[in-house]
């Protein structure tokens, strides 16, 4: 279990979603007489292998949910710095953003 990321402490979602994935492996290992450090060991082979299957998927998402939402805190961290220390002048400062991402213009009038 250790290889699932810790859930943020001021996420109460976050925190939900953990808490509803480690009880779901937690039932599987115990229905299943798991134990040790792998978290799910080998995938069992015929249609017990579809439950293995989901809870896999959903450790898969949970880690890269996670580990996305820290890459943006990251970001907006270091963006917001850099605009407090850079002068707006500044070719380091970064350029404002576009109101219309995706290359999209505004109709002309």
């Amino acid at each position: 279990m250790e290889e699932i990321t810790a859930p943020s402490n001021d996420d109460e979602d976050e925190q939900r979603t953990c808490t509803r994935l480690l009880t779901a492996i937690s039932d599987y290992r115990r229905r299943h007489h798991r134990a040790g450090p792998d978290i799910l060991a080998p995938r069992p082979a015929g249609l017990g292998g579809e439950e293995w299957d989901h809870l896999t998927d959903a450790i898969d998402l949970y880690t890269h949910a996670r580990v996305r939402r820290r890459l943006e805190r990251i970001r907006e961290r270091t963006d917001a710095e850099r605009a407090a220390i850079l002068t707006p002048t500044s070719p380091l400062h970064p350029p404002a953003r576009d109101p219309h991402p995706h290359g999209r213009q505004r109709p002309m009038r």
